[in-house]
């Protein structure tokens, strides 16, 4: 009876010193004795008997997560996040009740700041340019993450910050094959929550585009245009493609297309203008569209659209200018093969004559700007130099066909000048 009662004595005295030690370890948590909360608790868990003790588990899980969230600690101990995460696993699956109990008592702070400060890590790694280590970082926070949701705590099915964030550490780092998996689980929920998040579409649609898989790349340039109908880039990277297939046709019907449903997409409508520019501007006669004259009138609306866009483009002035120094240019050579003294042929040639006068004043308001915008700025670089002495030289084309030699001759000498005066 007497050996019965000490050997209960000695189990109640191990469950007290357990207990003592658990109550030790806590005290060294709360006062932020990190490095020996670490020590006594795998000390303590190196014990077999306390291998079955939730409590001890919940405290390990709640040390590290600590550790994680100090950048300090956190160097000396890499794997503390996970170490954590393990810790609060390996405590619901010895007891679900109790372990819950721990964490109710603490509001589940401690589970979640493993997934708060390891967002908080990633991103300050990401800002730093340390993209693999950011993306490394991201991806055990998911894991968190998922893990949290998976119990039904919190957070979301699909985490749009992270994943985006993972995939721009994975993009930055050249890991294509993991920003393309990020990228994607985004794009085909269709997430759309910030202006930014328009770049899954842009780099899923432009890696395909490269790849030459038409079908994907149309599926995220649509899905994108879907979503940001305003976007600029994935409109341009369609056209791209649809040039690329040799169809002038399709080209321009993609370009009335899209111009439906983004009217004002500035560089989308230059883009346009530049393209029929190239295909009706044609030196020979004969290989100009047979539509000319309506392409001319076109191509005039598309640049005007453009410049009511953004007064301040002076390329886009410029090209008008060309645009109509080159109807000139062509009036002129029609003119000139009209060799008849007939009066009808002579009032033919004189109305050509009045036409290419009438066409360059409106080509010298567009070219006075850009004169006026470059002539202003001392030492321009190389293409802007060429833009300038371009302007100048229309401009002396322009007021010649309009007989006045002065500004003719003022152009000429801004012309001349201008490698002096600019270079």
């Amino acid at each position: 009876m007497k050996k019965g009662l000490f050997f209960s004595l000695l189990i109640i005295a191990g469950f007290c010193a357990g207990a003592q030690d658990l109550k030790k370890i806590k005290e060294s948590l709360t006062a932020n004795k990190l490095g020996d909360a670490k020590t006594d608790i795998e000390k303590f868990l190196a014990v077999p008997k306390n291998q079955k003790n939730p409590e001890a588990y919940y405290i390990k899980g709640k040390i590290y997560a600590a550790i994680a969230a100090n950048p300090t600690e956190r160097a000396a101990t890499p794997d503390a996040r996970m170490t954590s995460l393990e810790a609060f696993k390996k405590s619901l699956e010895i007891d679900k009740n109790q372990a819950t109990i721990f964490m109710t008592v603490d509001q589940y702070q401690p589970v979640f700041s493993l997934y708060s400060s390891g967002f908080d890590e990633a991103a300050n790694l990401y800002n730093a340019e340390k993209y693999d280590e950011a993306l490394g970082t991201f991806k055990s926070t998911g894991v968190v993450g998922d893990y949290i949701f998976s119990q039904g705590w919190g957070l979301y099915k699909i985490d749009t910050p992270l994943i985006y964030y993972s995939a721009l550490s994975a993009m930055n780092a050249k890991k294509d094959d993991e920003a393309i998996a990020s990228f994607t689980k985004l794009a085909d929920a269709k997430v759309a929550a910030t202006p930014e998040q328009v770049t899954s579409y842009r780099y899923l649609a432009k890696h395909y585009y490269d790849k030459k898989d038409e079908a994907n790349m149309l599926k995220y340039i649509q899905l994108g245009r879907e979503l940001y109908p305003n976007d600029d880039y994935l409109p341009l990277l369609e056209l791209d493609y649809m040039r690329g297939k040799g169809d002038v046709a399709a080209l321009n019907a993609k370009y009335e297309e899209i111009l439906v449903t983004s009217p004002t997409n500035y560089d989308v409508i230059l883009d346009y203008a530049s393209s029929l520019f190239n295909e009706t501007h044609v030196t020979e006669a004969s290989k100009r569209p047979a539509d000319y004259n309506e392409k001319v009138k076109k191509i005039e609306s598309l640049y005007l659209k453009a410049i009511e866009l953004k007064p301040d483009s002076y390329d886009a002035r410029l090209s008008l200018g060309k645009h109509y120094y080159n109807q000139m240019l062509f009036l002129e050579e029609d003119a000139s093969k009209i060799k008849g003294s007939k009066p009808e042929d002579v009032k033919k040639k004189a109305d050509m004559n009045a036409e290419v006068a009438t066409i360059a004043d409106k080509a010298i308001p567009q070219l006075e700007k850009v004169f006026g915008f470059y002539d202003t700025q001392g030492k321009l670089k190389t293409s802007e130099r060429s833009n300038f002495k371009s302007a100048c030289s229309l401009l002396t084309y322009s007021y010649e066909k309009k007989k006045d030699k002065t500004k003719a001759d003022f152009y000429q000498k801004k012309y001349d000048e201008a490698d002096k005066a600019h270079g």
